[in-house]
């Protein structure tokens, strides 16, 4: 009960205070004092120009001396005087007026979303440009890669087959040289076996399908007359004839690449042996090396070289 009562007591006492509180802040700061305070100006100096220099007052003039001695209130001089001072104010207000300038106009959102999304169209237009560009660029990278890989492989096939053909060409040599020196080894004697040829042993030198009356024992075709090829290991399945309509002789040699298929890939007239520098004559003697054909041979080098000859007769 006592506490129930101090409580009670305390909130009474509580408003009581606050009520009093607001009635001495409304008697005391909610109403205007009077009387009123007066207005008050600025002390202006006194002369008789709205411009000039120098510490020195301007003396009175006489007018002014006589005015200010005749005339009891000294407000209408300053009355007069003040005018000039406001229309110059209001003049100067005038034109500053005048010569304010505009606000510089602000770009809307939309605007600014639009030159956004341009900027970034073109930044998207150039790294799509730029990446073409690359891949352009690697692509000619790559191929000029290729392209000298390609020259290397042939340059070196070609070397192969040349070092081979010298290597043919020496052993060769070796044996005719060992052959000369074994020809009278056993001395001179009869004999009844008859021989024909030039390397060793004895026998009849020659291709089975050559000519009994030709002294070429090696190579292969038709002896002087027509084509002939040199192809070592392979057969003949097909060489036409050259087809010309011209009044020239002569012989042809013509170097040719034949692959494992027996297909004529490559054809170059006018190699040692030919007996004519005739153009035409070149030209119809590669275009029938190109389509003869020869024998398959899974087992032979991918390209093999080897020489057709042409001889070309007055008709």
């Amino acid at each position: 009960m006592s506490n129930s009562k101090g409580k009670r007591i305390g909130l009474v006492g509580t408003i009581i205070f606050h009520i009093g509180l607001l009635a001495i802040l409304f008697y005391l700061g909610f109403h205007t004092p009077l009387p009123l305070p007066e207005e008050e100006g600025i002390l202006v100096n006194f002369g008789n120009t709205n411009q000039g220099l120098g510490k020195k007052d301007p003396a009175p003039s006489q007018s002014t001396q006589a005015i200010t001695a005749v005339s009891k209130p000294a407000t209408k001089p300053q009355v007069s005087q003040s005018k000039p001072e406001k229309s110059t104010s209001s003049a100067n207000e005038k034109i500053l007026t005048q010569d304010s300038e505009e606000a510089p106009s602000v770009p809307s959102a939309k605007e600014i979303a639009k030159k956004k999304a341009e900027v970034e169209k073109n930044k998207k237009i150039k790294a799509e440009q730029d990446r073409l560009k690359k891949i352009e660029t690697e692509k000619k990278r790559l191929e000029e890669i290729k392209q000298q890989q390609e020259a290397e492989a042939e340059k070196q096939r070609l070397a192969e087959i040349e070092k081979l053909k010298k290597e043919e060409a020496e052993r060769q040599e070796k044996i005719a040289n060992i052959n000369n020196k074994a020809k009278n080894v056993f001395g001179q004697g009869t004999s009844s076996n008859s021989s024909q040829g030039k390397t060793f042993p004895s026998g009849n030198q020659g291709d089975p399908n050559g000519s009994p009356d030709s002294d070429n024992y090696s190579g292969s075709g038709l002896g002087n007359k027509g084509v002939s090829y040199d192809l070592k290991g392979r057969n003949s399945m097909s060489i036409p004839k050259p087809q010309y309509n011209l009044q020239e002789s002569g012989k042809v040699v013509v170097e040719i690449t034949v692959d494992r298929n027996g297909k004529v890939v490559n054809a170059r007239p006018g190699m040692p042996g030919s007996t004519t520098s005739n153009s035409t004559l070149f030209e119809v003697a590669r275009k029938a090396a190109m389509k003869a054909v020869f024998n398959s041979d899974p087992k032979a080098s991918a390209f093999q070289q080897g020489s057709i000859t042409y001889h070309f007769q007055l008709d």
